[in-house]
């Protein structure tokens, strides 16, 4: 149980995925969602563990083609990387380097899909050697101001979710 704590602290915030969609949603099934989105802590559900100091995503979007940078900040450190997919396309390994040597939350690849206008990205990640998956699900509001995502966590210490909401800078 102290082991799915330590995970859901370094994780909530960083794992990826969508509310239900409450509410409108855009008609288009591939909605744009480029953008910059800052984390609206009140409006998120991160279960037990605490919130972050800071987080957003830069999401890049031309076409299937994305680039979700992402930023965040813990009482125990910063984390920065960028997960790069193609829609539809393969597992795409996470650039060398993304993460320092010593890093004990890592994500080895990434993979996205369309599900209607939601964005699933499903990450094969590491924490403290034991592999996991991270499924996250991106819905974009009616009037494109707000991205949601829930995050489902699966690893060998246990399963849990978050829900986190980000408004558009």
């Amino acid at each position: 149980m102290r082991k799915i704590s330590c995970l859901a602290l370094l994780l909530v915030g960083v794992a990826m995925t969508g509310f239900a969609q409450g509410g409108g949603v855009r008609a288009a099934s591939k909605p744009d969602m480029n953008g910059t989105w800052k984390l609206n802590v009140a409006q998120s559900d991160f279960g037990e563990a605490p919130p972050p100091i800071r987080q957003s995503e830069v999401v890049k979007q031309a076409g299937d083609e994305f680039a979700i940078e992402i930023t965040l900040e813990r009482e125990q450190g910063k984390q920065h990387y960028t997960l790069r997919f193609q829609v539809g396309g393969a597992e795409m390994p996470l650039a060398k380097g993304s993460f320092a040597d010593d890093a004990p939350f890592r994500v080895l690849s990434v993979k996205g899909e369309w599900q209607g206008p939601v964005l699933v990205v499903t990450e094969k990640v590491s924490f403290q050697g034991e592999e996991g998956t991270l499924k996250a699900s991106y819905s974009l509001s009616g009037d494109r101001k707000v991205l949601r995502k829930a995050t489902h966590v699966s690893m060998s210490a246990g399963e849990f979710d978050t829900k986190t909401v980000y408004d558009k800078e």
